[in-house]
Parts: structure tokens; sequence; C-alpha cells
């Protein structure tokens, strides 16, 4: 029985302690060595307009023949079938299924049971898409025998080729666990009578995917099908003939599914949609906006028969037209909050001996989808223009020298690489969509303006980082010596005695040695470690790449999880850029705690939101993510209190930065007032209190009251003996790192 035809063709920031704007005024260096942007931002724009006009679907523009010949198939089909309509002779058949393969399809279909007195009834419209994990295979050929519908389908394939009906079912495990993806576009045909009974046509995808272990290097195949089919409001049921993807599925073959009563009403709305399709065909040719979709070998030549029936809305009839027509035009009027509409159903192939039963298929129309779409760029739109926002502070923050050269590139690849990816996400999914179009356009062009500023920032960073740090010059190799002194210089040669050279004992072949000392061991690895964290960068890349191994290879995290990973390791590259540069405060801790909040918008909408407009479910491996990030704030802000190595063990931090806040001892016990001279740089009189804690304080408090006490102490004593304020001394070194008094070098405060 074969239901299918082919297709045709086969601004300040002095509240931070970061810059100071009467300094700014005070010297000729405030400002970083700007180049222009304008030739970066062409170009990321230029790449996007392309990116754009190439990428689309397989549709290519067909030849005249290939027109002809689909336009002719399509007369074809349309004059069988009326002539069959009309009792004419005709090619054209209708195929019942056999009654032993009916009732086999009954023993699958359990129609929920209401009670007599509940008003119930079902929707109207279901179009939406809808998802389900419980899909179970059933072999119609070798069914178990303690299965009830083992003799229905033992009396349904008697007298076959089992050896065909195997070979028809090849080119796709249907054996391995599947997830069930379901699009259905429901609509009320225009060539139904007013006095006929109302049934809706259904048509849309089901996409068959493979449930994805927790690690998979590569992605798992799926498999695409295509149905046309019925909606009875009525009773809930629906029947679909379904094909692959890529073969539309004959509709003329849809009467032969419906009751005997509905068998003729259908066959004439499936003649004026046939019609239809030819119109719409031909105009399309005459205009010259025809596209055909290229043939491509599809993994399965089975064709499939869909039953489903909704389950019942626990509610009346008028109850449930009035939510669909207020969820369709809202007017504010108060409904009762009605269940998702959910089916159960049966795939089934009687040509391959398969069936796959789906179960609680639960879904979301396209009204509510909308506003949840509505919602989330909302959303998404505050998030962008907040991390906008953000991104604007960190370029004020970062826009001297100095702060250019303590800022880390690994920061800003990372917010590159995501606001990438959300920009062109966005946008892509604006262009493919109709009804959400304008409100996706929001958060798009957001995330593409972050874009920009993400670009002009690294391009300073990338441009005075070179700058000021030129690439070691390559040694020059030593002048050849002139013959003559090689003559003076080379000593003479003493001959020797054959006798003494034929009594030299010939030595043995030397041997590889294969294993490798303790020291050795011990001095390669020091070696890699080395080069692995020589500078800022490689200490990230390598602190990364261990640190996605680990999560890949003992916390369950998939290859994709790695990626979301290493785009949230954004703070560790200014923490290994603080360490390396001995330096403290880079950026305002309200700035690195809100952006730390804010881009951990994406993954956990995506891996910890159940109700996602991916659909994607939540995964166990998601909360360490933000621990992650939380970790590296931790360690980001601890550096600006105690010091850039605070949380590296002191076995492997031997080199103590210089203490600026040194333990003073005060020379006259009885003064009232403890003062060190004026601040040079603001002119104020300086104060000398400790804000020490007691010594009857634990050890390990004492070492961290320490550290922080030394931090809020309000005067710093440079190497040089000079005594500043310790915001007055920072915001200077801001722009200069020399004493304001002497010229002398300063280390990082």
């Amino acid at each position: 029985m074969d239901r299918r035809r082919r297709g045709p063709t086969g601004g300040s920031v002095s509240a931070c302690g970061l810059d100071s704007p009467a300094m700014d005024q005070q010297n000729g260096n405030q400002q970083a060595t700007r180049r222009s942007s304008n030739a970066s931002g062409s170009l990321l724009i230029l790449i996007f307009i392309v990116y754009l006009l190439w990428s689309g679907d397989s549709n290519t523009l067909p030849s005249q023949d290939d027109i002809n010949n689909s336009l002719q198939s399509l007369r074809d089909e349309y004059s069988n079938y009326t002539a069959w309509l009309d009792g004419q002779p005709s090619n054209f058949t209708l195929n019942y299924e056999s009654h032993a393969f009916a009732n086999l399809r009954d023993s699958f279909l359990h129609p929920t049971e209401v009670p007599v007195t509940t008003p119930f009834g079902h929707y109207k419209n279901i179009t939406g898409t809808y998802k389900t994990r419980t899909v179970i295979f059933r072999n119609l050929t070798h069914p178990p025998k303690e299965v009830s519908w083992g003799e229905l389908a033992d009396a349904a394939y008697s007298g076959r080729n089992l050896s065909r009906v195997h070979q028809m079912g090849e080119g796709w495990n249907w054996t391995q666990p599947v997830t069930a993806s379901i699009s259905i576009s429901s609509y009320l045909s225009a060539h139904l009578s007013k006095n006929s009974t109302k049934f809706y046509r259904i048509k849309g995808l089901i996409e068959l995917e493979i449930r994805s272990p927790k690690q998979n290097l590569v992605e798992l195949p799926s498999i695409e099908l295509r149905h046309e089919g019925i909606h009875f409001p009525r009773d809930g049921s629906m029947l679909a003939l379904v094909e692959p993807k890529h073969i539309t599925p004959d509709i003329r073959q849809l009467p032969a599914l419906v009751p005997s009563a509905l068998e003729n009403v259908t066959a004439q709305m499936i003649a004026g949609q046939l019609k239809d399709g030819l119109s719409n065909f031909e105009k399309q040719a005459r205009a010259g906006t025809l596209q055909l979709s290229n043939a491509e070998d599809p993994p399965t030549q089975c064709s499939f028969i869909f039953y489903g029936h909704m389950r019942p809305v626990l509610a009346s009839r008028r109850i449930i037209s009035a939510y669909e027509h207020e969820m369709q035009s809202p007017s504010g009027i108060p409904l009762p909050n009605l269940p998702k509409p959910t089916f159960n159903g049966v795939l089934m192939s009687e040509e391959c001996g398969i069936a796959l039963e789906f179960d609680t298929v639960q879904g979301t129309s396209d009204r509510m989808f909308n506003r949840r779409m509505f919602t989330y760029c909302a959303i998404a739109s505050a998030i962008y223009y907040m991390l906008l926002q953000l991104s604007l502070q960190v370029s004020d923050q970062w826009r001297t020298t100095t702060n250019l050269l303590r800022g880390s590139r690994a920061v800003m690849a990372t917010w590159l690489i995501a606001d990438i990816y959300t920009a062109v996400a966005h946008l892509m999914a604006a262009v493919m969509t109709t009804e959400t179009r304008y409100a996706l356009l929001f958060p798009g062009v957001l995330a593409a303006i972050l874009v920009a500023t993400d670009v002009r920032l690294i391009t300073y960073l990338n441009s005075v980082q070179l700058l000021l740090h030129p690439p070691n010059p390559t040694p020059t190799p030593p002048t050849a010596p002139t013959a003559a002194l090689q003559t003076q210089n080379q000593p003479t040669s003493t001959p020797v005695a054959s006798h003494l050279v034929q009594n030299v004992p010939v030595s043995s072949p030397r041997t590889i040695k294969l294993s490798l000392s303790k020291q050795e061991i011990q001095a390669f690895s020091i070696k890699v470690i080395n080069f692995l964290y020589a500078n800022d960068f490689r200490a990230w890349g390598s602190t990364v790449a261990l640190l996605s191994f680990f999560s890949f290879a003992f916390l369950g995290v998939p290859v994709y999880g790695v990626w979301f990973l290493i785009i949230a390791s954004t703070w560790l590259g200014q923490i290994t850029r603080n360490i390396f540069q001995r330096s403290r405060r880079v950026l305002c801790h309200d700035t690195v705690i809100l952006s730390s909040i804010f881009r951990l918008f994406m993954p956990m909408y995506l891996f910890a939101c159940p109700d996602n407009l991916l659909n994607i479910e939540p995964v166990a491996w998601i909360p360490i993510i933000p621990i992650w990030v939380l970790l590296q704030t931790a360690i980001l802000i601890g550096q600006d209190y105690f010091g850039p190595t605070w949380f590296i063990p002191d076995i492997w931090n031997k080199e103590d930065p210089y203490d600026y806040h040194p333990d003073l001892v005060r020379t006259d016990e009885e003064s009232i007032e403890s003062r060190l001279g004026d601040c040079s740089i603001c002119m104020e009189p300086i104060s000398a209190d400790q804000s020490d804690l007691g010594v009857e304080r634990g050890r390990l408090l004492q070492l961290w009251w320490k550290q922080a006490a030394k931090k809020r102490r309000v005067y710093a004593m440079a190497p040089c003996g000079h005594n500043f304020h310790t915001k007055c001394l920072e915001q200077w070194m801001e722009i200069k790192t020399i004493c304001p008094q002497c010229r002398g070098l300063l280390p990082p405060i």
C-alpha cells in the first residue's frame, strides 16, 4: 500500500577610586591611544550582511523543464482524482487498511474515559509545538509473547514476506531511545460546506531525536517526518499520513482514514485543496518566484499513519471556546486556567512492521508561545540594555593608558564571543518569524550594539598592550672570526702513534634510557608549567582547558556545556592579569558583580528554566556555571582587598609585594592627634590611624583582618619614604607609576 507521492523534484567613575578628572586635566597622558575603529566595525557589519544574504534553506531556483514536469504531475494527480470522484475511469485508487491491521491499531489506542456526569470538551485549534520523551518502540513482526496485542500482530502479518518487511524498515535504528517533537498547524478548510461536520486540517513535522547521553563528541542524528491529516474536535481524534520530510504525503488517501460517514465530505474537501494548490503553483511559476526543494535521500523509506486522541479538558465547551477566543483576541475577561493541550498517539507503518507509541505529548499553543516570546524579549532587552550600560562603564573606567595596560583581553574576548552568539541568534530568529519579528529585533539590535562596544574596547586593549609591550628583539648572531684569527687560535695537532690507536678499546653502543628519575620528571613538569603559565593569557587558557577537561571527564558536562563553561570563565583572565601585573583594582566592584549576574541570564534560561522557548529540559550540571562565576567574582574582589595573590599558597607565591601600609610606631604615646604630614596630591593632612584588632583574636582572623585593615588605612608610604593618602595614590597611579615628589618608580599598590 503506497500512500505517498514524491515531491516535484524528487560617565564618571571617580567614586570607584579608579580615576580622577582633576588628575586628567593635570596630566597630558591621561587618555589612551585610541585608534579609529571604523574599519573593524564596517568589516563586522559587512560579514553579518553577507551571512544573512547567503544563509538560507536548501531551496534553489528550478529550471523550466523542472517546472513543466512538476506542473504536469500536479495536473495528472488532480485530473485522476476528480475522475475517480465522478465515477469515471481513473488511475487513482483509494487504499483502505486491512481489517486485521485496523484491529491491531485499535489495541494501541486508549482514549481517556470521562464520567458521563462530568462536563468536558476538546480544543478546536491545536496549533502549537508538542514534545514527549516517552516513545515506545513496538516490533509488529516479532511481538513478545506476554503482550496483549501479540496475536493481533501475528494475524496482521500472517502470510507476508517478513524479509521484505524488514528490508523496508532499514536505514534507521528504530529500537534506540528517542524523544519526539511534533509541530502542528491546524486550520479550517474553506472547502467544507456549512452544514457538514466541522473538522480541521492539520499538517506539520515530526522530529525523532536520539536521547543524547551525558557526554557526546559528535551531534547525534535525527529523523524528520512530514504529516498531513485531519483533526475532529468533537471527540479529539487525529488521523494523519506521515512520510519522510522530503516526500509529500498524498492527501488524496485521507478519505480512507476517516469514518465512512465522512468519506465523501473529506474527498470533496481534498479536491478543492488540490485545485487551490495547482492554481498557486501556476501563479508562482508565471511570477518566477517558485522554489523547489533539493531532493535528498531520506534515512528511511517507511510510510506511516498517525492515530492520536487529544485528552479531554474538564470544562464545558462554552468555557473552552471562550478560552480559545481570549487567547486569540485578548479582551481581559477573567477565565479559569485550562491545562495545556495533551494527546496520546501511535505512529504505525504497515509496510515496515513498526509502531511507535507516544505517551503524554504535551504542547504549547502558538498564541501562548507568542506571549512567552514577547515576555522573553522584554526581559532579554532589559538585560542587554544593562549589559550595554555596564560595557560603557568599563570603557570609561579603562580610559587611561595605565588601566588599559592592566585590563585583560581574555575578558573582552569571552564577552565578544557570547555577544556575537546572542546577536546572531536573535536577529536570525527575527528574520525567520513573522508575528514576533519586531519583538526579537529589540534584544538582537541591543546585542549587536554590545558587540560593537566589545570590538572597540578589545581594539584599544590590544593596541595599547602591544605598543607598551613589544615583542623581544631577535638576537643577532655573532660575527664569524677571520681566517687569521682562526689560524692563530687553532691548537696545533699532535701526531698519534699507530700502535696507540690500535690498542684503544672500542666502546659498546650507547643504550637508550627509557626510565626517568624523579628529579627529571619534576624538572620536566616545572618546564611545562613555566611554559603554560608564562604570561596571563597562557595562564587563562591553560586553566580553562584544565577546568573544561575535568568537567567533561568527571562532572558529566557535555561538549556544549563545556563551551558555555569557557564563556563563563570571564573574570579568570582578569585574575591572571592581576597576578602577572601585580595590580589590584581594575574595575569597580558593582560593575563586576552586575556583569556577572546579567551574563548568567542566557545559560540559566536555556538549561535551568523548564519553560524556555527552545524546549530544552533542565540539566543536572547547570549549577557548575553559577558556582564557577561566583568563585571568580569572589577571587577578583578579594584581590582588591587582600592582594593579587591572596588565594595562592605561599609555596607557589614566593614574591612578596611591596607593603604600602607598614605598622607605624607612635613616637609620642600621649599625643592626641597622630599625623604624617600633608599629602602632596590633595594637600590635606594624613592620619596615621591603623584600625587594627587586638592580640586576643585568633591567628587566622588576625591575618585576614590585618589584610583588610591595611586596605582601609588612610596612609600609604612609598618606597622612597614619601607619604600620601591611599585613595589619592591609587588615583595617581592610574595615570603615572612614579612618585609625585621625587619621580621615583612605584611598585603596584
